[in-house]
C-alpha cells in the first residue's frame, strides 16, 4: 500500500534555513566534547518575540528553502516599493512648498 501524497509546501515561509548544532545531554555521548556536535537543517523564525526551531526532513529542506527565498523577494520588492514611495512624497511635499 503507498503512503498519501503529501501536500505541497506554502508558496512563501518567513524564517531561516540553518544548520543547527547542539549537544543531546547524553553523558557517553560523541557531543560531550563540544567538537562533534549532532547537526540538524531547521527553519529558524522568531515567534512572539522567542526564537523558534522546527526540525525539516531531508527530502523537505531545498523546497523549504526555495520558499524562504520567495518570501525573501516579495518582501524587499516591497520594501522597494515603499521606499520609492516615500521618496516620491517628498518630492511632492518639496514641489507644494516651493509653489508657495
Amino acid at each position: 500500500m503507498t503512503p498519501p501524497p503529501r501536500p505541497a509546501l506554502p508558496k512563501m515561509i518567513r524564517g531561516s534555513v540553518i544548520v543547527h548544532r547542539r549537544r543531546c545531554g547524553r553523558p557517553t555521548c560523541r557531543c560531550t566534547d563540544g567538537v562533534q556536535l549532532h547537526a540538524s537543517t531547521v527553519l529558524s523564525y522568531s515567534q512572539d518575540g522567542k526564537t523558534r526551531f522546527l526540525m525539516l526532513p531531508a527530502d523537505r529542506i531545498d523546497a523549504v528553502r526555495a520558499s524562504v527565498a520567495r518570501y525573501g523577494a516579495a518582501r524587499a520588492a516591497l520594501e522597494e516599493t515603499g521606499n520609492a514611495g516615500r521618496a516620491e512624497l517628498i518630492a511632492m511635499l518639496a514641489a507644494d512648498r516651493l509653489a508657495r
